[in-house]
């Protein structure tokens, strides 16, 4: 036989094992996806067999977020310091973990944890008629820091305070734990406090995050576990929580649940469920 048909044969050979091996990979991953999908349905149904409603929509299709830590990078810090406050500013150290930023427009205080706390001179950050919500992601933008407006409280009276309540995101997801307030007195910014984080995040590969039906199942048993009960989940926004510490900033994903009696946590990576105090709005 001739070897141009030899070889022609083998390369048919090897093209139909190709195809064959695709169709066969493809068909398992369709099966394990139908699989995936069914559990979902049957961990849907569980909740309704038990008294609490969901709404397919509102639960996720995938666990999109995945555990991250974040350095401190005290250097942006100082950078934001020097933006927001117009200029040049002096440098003062109250320890390794706490840095304060000043000018004659004001100060900024930036610990290690994440916390921060800045007052300004009367005049020095006007709103000349903007909206105080807008002007607040303004100046958190300047901050290095992605927000979203919470709420906006105006008081009463002669020395009347406007205060706006912010969320971090990081990347679009929220932070839950991440709030920030900004008081504004006079049509001037007054004093801005919380807690943010910044630095380049790096994925953390030691844990995965648990499955769809094992976090729905979690939050059953948890709540039970809590002694709480709900007939319906109004919504789930999967997102991020941070630790406090003196080494890098741990990023964990959560779920916040909001029910028709109460909102929950969820650790997606543990499936432990906690009572939320913050706003998950």
């Amino acid at each position: 036989m001739e070897w141009s048909r030899i070889k022609t044969i083998i390369l048919i050979i090897l093209v139909v094992t190709n195809v064959s091996l695709l169709g066969f990979l493809v068909q398992r991953e369709l099966q394990a996806q139908n699989a995936q999908q069914e559990a979902r349905q049957n961990s849907i149904q569980f909740l309704e067999n038990n008294g609490v409603t969901v709404e397919d929509e509102g639960v996720p299709e995938e666990m999109t977020l995945l555990p991250q830590t974040v350095e401190w990078d005290r250097e942006q810090e100082r950078e934001s310091a020097s933006v927001l406050l117009g200029g040049e500013v002096q440098e003062q150290a109250w320890s390794d973990e706490i840095y304060r930023y000043y000018n004659e427009a004001g100060s900024i205080q930036f610990h290690r944890d994440g916390t921060f706390q800045g007052e300004f001179v009367e005049g020095a950050f006007q709103l000349e008629g903007q909206d105080a919500a807008a002007y607040s992601l303004q100046v958190l933008e300047i901050l290095g820091i992605q927000g979203e407006s919470l709420s906006v409280q105006a008081d009463s009276g002669e020395d009347a305070a406007v205060t706006v309540v912010c969320r971090q995101l990081w990347n679009q997801v929220p932070v839950f734990n991440h709030l920030i307030t900004l008081t504004f007195r006079g049509d001037s910014l007054a004093a801005v406090e919380g807690r943010r984080l910044t630095g380049e995040p790096s994925l953390d590969s030691s844990q995965e995050p648990i499955s769809i039906p094992t976090a729905l199942f979690q939050f059953y048993h948890g709540m039970a576990a809590l002694g709480d009960v709900c007939s319906r989940i109004d919504s789930i926004t999967p997102g991020y929580v941070t630790s406090a510490g003196t080494g890098p900033s741990a990023l964990t994903p959560v779920w916040y649940i909001a029910t028709d009696t109460r909102n929950y946590r969820l650790d997606t990576l543990t499936g432990e469920l906690s009572r939320a105090e913050e706003s998950g709005a």
